[in-house]
């Protein structure tokens, strides 16, 4: 049996961070949707053991990738002798931009082994085993719009708002999740950490993007990056750096707002999207058997 689903990226419309939790990672507050920018996920039946080939933007084929862990991690769940799956997944996400291009591959080889191996896990049990992975892979099981707290893991889905256009303009690098935080950490920003945040500015601004609470991170990590963020942001209504970084997210893009952007940044990719809402999300993540967690989510 062969199954294959697309894997959505995701923008954080507003991302506070709060204070550091006894295991090390911070309490954060975010409105998150999802975006038509997409990867792919095949998974088949293999011959006894796992093997993840990837095609598309560069990553590694082996244990690091977060779709080889899921695997693994499903398997020893299940009770498996091994991960015996081939799966293929091919990139079109940017790597390290705060698109959560990881996260989504990782959160559909769940729910795509899980099927092939005939799981009976609830979508609960796969929720949790998606925290385990990583904060953002709770959110991908979901998809739409929501606000995530906790650390991420804790998912509460939102009436979707109306579909926006979007330009993401991802720079040529990326930037590491954890080393963001702990710039962020480092002095960055305003101050301490808040120990508690009560709500998002989005909620009473008017306004599509609220602050990012590591954006001044990012632009210590890059300085040159705030080049590119002043330019987005003459070019659109509104601009934000998305997640951790390293995309620029521009809203109520000029016109010709993407061949300027493309001229004057030519190592970037400038991309045209629109945010998803659950149905559609639901339909292009459901696998070509039909997920059986497709109702839950």
């Amino acid at each position: 049996m062969k199954l294959r689903a697309e894997a959505p990226a995701k923008i954080n419309r507003e991302l506070r961070v709060g204070r550091l939790r006894p295991d090390g990672f911070h309490e954060i507050r975010s409105r998150i949707v999802s975006i038509d920018l997409a990867d792919s996920v095949e998974v088949e039946t293999g011959d006894g053991s796992l093997a993840l080939t990837c095609t598309g933007i560069p990553v590694p084929a082996d244990e690091s990738n977060l779709v080889a862990r899921a695997a693994k991690a499903l398997a020893e769940r299940l009770g498996r002798p091994s991960a015996d799956a081939t799966i293929r997944l091919e990139k079109k996400i940017p790597v390290g931009a705060g698109l959560g291009g990881g996260s989504s591959d990782a959160a559909r080889a769940l729910v795509l082994l899980a099927e092939l191996w005939g799981s009976r896990l609830s979508f609960e049990d796969l929720g949790a085993l998606a925290a385990s992975l990583g904060s953002d892979v709770p959110f991908f099981l979901v998809g739409g719009e929501a606000d995530v707290t906790g650390r991420g893991e804790r998912v509460s889905p939102l009436p979707d708002s109306p579909p926006v256009d979007l330009l993401v303009v991802a720079p040529g690098f990326s930037i590491s999740t954890a080393e963001a935080y702990a710039r962020r950490g480092a002095g960055s920003g305003k101050g301490a950490y808040p120990e508690e945040i009560a709500s998002l500015e989005i909620e009473s601004s008017g306004n599509y993007f609220g602050p990012n609470d590591l954006a001044l991170a990012v632009l210590e990590i890059k300085p040159e990056m705030s080049i590119l963020l002043e330019s987005a942001r003459s070019l659109g209504a509104e601009s934000t750096i998305t997640g951790s970084g390293s995309a620029v997210v521009v809203r109520g893009a000029a016109a010709d707002a993407q061949e300027r952007l493309a001229s004057a940044f030519p190592e970037s990719r400038i991309i045209r999207c629109r945010t998803l809402a659950r149905q559609e999300y639901r339909l292009r993540t459901e696998s070509s058997g039909g997920s059986q967690w497709t109702s839950h989510r």
